[in-house]
This record gives structure tokens, C-alpha cells and sequence, in this order.
């Protein structure tokens, strides 16, 4: 059975059998996820779960110096790693693995005090299951209203668990085959962005709740994926190669990083038309129109009237327009200041966003976007990108992705950002994880 053969690649995962770019990769996401959970953090994204949490102190909730049980600190550090969508993703699964993968092994492994480089193993190991299962039921499972974040992240997270507690083949199956059960959530609920993170957030606390029941001796059933999974999220499944080169194979490269805020849909668009305008000099005051066309995965998420900052995050109109009056899209601008201006305002109602089946036959393998963009003199500039920037056809550098962990920390941290980053980016020379829970507190 597939349950039984993830199984095995959990349990037999090590720091040691990682290629060398895997674990560079793997520490770079976490680093990546600090950022944006920080970000969350510091915006008060934690506070409306707080009066839910209790239980032991176990685990540290990020930013706010504070220990609560495991499960607990998992759920909050997962909702505010994704409540602002700066987090990784994967368009070959519509999901985004940093946020339901390394907020429950970083907690576990600090109530556990493993090391660095089981941290980094945990990680790898946590995607590859996201990343395969994704991959096997996407688009089909967004297609019919699922999100893939929540329904891939219990699993992911229980294998993130599982080889972190260095479980037997037979306990890491188990934890994935009870995992699978517990991760579900609906696409419709990104029009409240305010709560829908808490569906990602409690698939993961799901993940570590599966591999501690399966470390007691809870069985999970070994048809799980054939048998209810796979057929429960996709019309017709990909599972043929599912397990292709499983363990000697990492996928964690495939997935990308952001530069802008919101939804990742709108960032190939910002990226062509910031193109098209710096090739041209053209200076965004002579626009009298925008012409954008996307693929129809990323116009069904597309609300091109937002009515707040939060359904802003969705809007390809309000990104390109913020960026083309304020200079960016960053997580900043996603605001119900930004989305009152009125040359904002002016802006998006010059941009028409349509869907384009001719980007459909690419999508996932390209996410592209076109631009028109009409001046007032009448010319018309066009721009075409195949994928935005930060996909692994066009990675960010590893010192752009420290930059930008600089850039949207700065002023948090108590101690200040480069100590974090250095500590994640020396991960594998740690012998426990309190030295960099101990620096993620935040300034009073």
C-alpha cells in the first residue's frame, strides 16, 4: 500500500541522507516562515486565539516569549505563519507546505530538545509527503472547493512528527494513515482571510496529534490513500508515480518564495506590468488602461472588488494598482488605508482582469500572465511572463531570502534579526532549538 511505503521513507529519513542543497533549502524555508510568521505577530494575527489557549507550557508561541502546550503552540504559529499569505507554496499543488510542516516540527522538537539537523530532516521529510500528495490531487481537489493547504497539512505535518520521533516504518505509517482523516478545509473560506488561516492551522495541530496517538499504539488504516484519500480529493487521482524515487528524490526545491503580499495569484501580473513599465519608462500617471489576463485557477480566487484590506490579498487589481502608485505590493499595503486611497482607487478601476484559456493549457507546469497596458497618447505596451519571480525556474538567492527575513523582521525581535538568522541558517550545528526559541521573542 502507498500509506506503507511514505511509511518507510519517514522512518528512514536522516540529516545524513539529504543531499546537501536539500538542507540548504530546508533551513532557508524555515527562515522564510520565521519572516512571515513574525510579520503576523508583530500585526496582532495571534490575538484573537489567545484567550483559547492553555494547557502545560511546552512550546513557544513566536514573537511573544510565551510557552503553552505543544498543540497549542503549534495551531497559533501555524495561523500566524499563514494568516498573512507570505508563506511558501507549490503551484503543482495549490498549497503552501512551510505553514503546516515547520510550525509542528520546530514545537515538537523543541519539547523533544533534538537537534539541528533532526530539525532539518523533519522538514524535508514533512514536504516531500505534502508535496507528492499534492501533487496527485491537484488541481481536481480545488476544482471541487477544497483547499490543499488544510487537506494536505495533517499529513504532512505527522511526517514531519513521525521522523522526528524516529518512529518504526510500522508507527510513522500508522501516524500518516490517522493524519489523513484529519485534514480538510474548503477554498470559499479565503473570502473570510481573517479566519481561514484557522483551517491550515488546525490540519497541522491535526498532523501532531496523529503521530503522538499513533506513538501509543493507534492504527491507522493502510488503505487510507487508495481507499478514501485519494478518490475522497480528486476526480481521477495521479498516484502511478507517487512514490517514483521516494528517499533518494527531494521536491522541496519546486516550491516557491514570495517577494509581494497576497494571494500568489497576483504576482506573476505585479511582475509583468512592473516589467512592462520599467522596459518603457513609462510613468504609471499617463495609464488610461490595463489589460490582464491570467489562467482560470487564479481568476476564480481573483476578488476584484475587495471591500477590505483582507479580501485585498486576492484582488490581482488592488496588487498591481498599489504597486503602480505606491511602488510595491508587499505585505504592508494589504491594508483598509491602502484600499481607500483614492489613487489606488483611480488605478483599479483602469484595470480589467480576465481569464485566458490559452494560459490553462501550461497551468500548473507554467503560471503565467499577459499584460496591455494603454496610455493616454494611445500606444499600447504588451508584457508576457511564464511564471513570477521566486518559482524554481527563477529562484530568489539565498541572500535575497535573508534579506527579505531582515526586511520584514526589523524592529521586532528583541535581539534583532540577523541573530535568528544566523542560528537558522547554522541550524545544523545546533544541539537543541532553546537558543533560537529563546531569540524569537519579540520587543516589548
Amino acid at each position: 500500500m502507498l500509506i506503507e511505503d511514505f511509511g518507510k521513507f519517514v522512518s528512514n529519513t536522516r540529516y545524513g541522507d539529504l543531499p546537501a542543497t536539500v538542507a540548504e533549502e530546508a533551513k532557508l524555508r524555515v527562515l522564510d516562515l520565521l519572516a512571515a510568521a513574525l510579520v503576523g505577530y508583530n500585526m496582532g494575527c495571534h490575538r484573537q486565539l489567545l484567550p483559547l489557549l492553555g494547557g502545560a507550557p511546552e512550546a513557544s508561541v513566536w514573537g511573544l516569549g510565551k510557552k503553552v502546550s505543544l498543540r497549542d503552540a503549534t495551531l497559533v504559529n501555524s495561523f500566524q505563519s499563514h494568516a498573512l499569505y507570505l508563506d511558501d507554496g507549490s503551484r503543482f499543488t495549490g498549497g503552501h507546505p512551510s505553514s503546516v510542516v515547520i510550525p509542528s516540527a520546530v514545537a515538537l522538537a523543541e519539547t523533544q530538545r533534538v537537534t539541528g539537523q533532526d530539525l532539518i530532516a523533519a522538514v524535508a521529510a514533512g514536504y516531500e509527503v505534502f508535496l507528492r500528495l499534492g501533487r496527485a490531487i491537484y488541481p481536481s481537489t480545488v476544482v471541487r472547493g477544497f483547499q490543499s493547504t488544510a487537506v494536505l497539512g495533517a499529513a504532512a505535518s505527522a511526517a514531519a512528527c513521525a521522523n522526528l520521533l524516529h518512529f518504526s516504518p510500522d508507527v510513522a505509517t500508522n501516524s500518516l494513515a490517522i493524519a489523513c482523516n484529519l485534514g480538510v478545509g474548503l477554498k470559499e473560506a479565503l473570502k473570510s482571510s481573517g479566519s481561514q488561516p484557522l483551517q491550515v492551522a488546525r490540519s497541522c495541530e491535526g498532523g501532531v496529534m496523529a503521530a503522538l496517538f499513533a506513538g501509543q499504539g493507534a492504527q491507522g488504516a493502510v488503505s487510507i490513500l487508495e481507499g478514501g484519500f485519494l478518490k475522497a480529493f480528486a476526480d481521477q487521482p495521479r498516484s502511478t508515480d507517487m512514490t517514483a524515487g521516494l528517499g533518494t528524490e527531494f521536491s522541496i526545491s519546486e516550491t516557491y518564495l514570495k517577494i509581494h503580499g497576497g494571494c500568489r495569484g497576483n504576482h506573476a501580473p505585479v511582475d509583468v506590468t512592473q516589467e512592462v513599465i520599467r522596459a518603457n519608462g513609462i510613468d504609471p500617471e499617463t495609464i488610461v488602461g490595463l489589460k490582464v489576463r491570467v489562467d482560470s485557477v487564479t481568476y476564480a480566487a481573483e476578488i476584484h472588488s475587495p471591500s477590505s484590506g483582507d479580501e485585498a490579498q486576492f484582488s490581482v487589481a488592488f496588487a498591481i494598482a498599489v504597486a503602480l502608485v505606491h511602488g510595491d505590493a508587499s505585505v504592508f499595503q494589504y491594508t483598509d488605508a491602502k484600499l481607500a486611497d483614492a489613487r489606488v482607487r483611480a488605478m483599479m478601476k483602469k484595470i480589467r482582469v480576465e481569464a485566458d484559456d490559452q494560459l490553462d493549457k501550461s497551468y500548473p507546469d507554467k503560471r503565467a500572465a499577459s499584460v496591455d497596458v494603454i496610455l493616454v497618447d494611445e500606444q499600447c505596451f504588451s508584457g508576457y511572463i511564464e511564471n513570477a519571480k521566486g518559482e524554481p525556474e527563477c529562484p530568489l538567492s539565498a541572500a535575497e531570502i535573508e534579506k527579505k527575513f531582515l526586511t520584514l523582521s526589523r524592529g521586532i525581535l528583541a535581539g534583532g534579526g540577523e541573530r535568528v538568522r544566523d542560528l537558522v541558517m547554522r541550524l545544523e550545528r545546533l544541539q537543541d532549538l532553546n537558543l533560537l526559541m529563546a531569540s524569537l521573542q519579540a520587543t516589548a
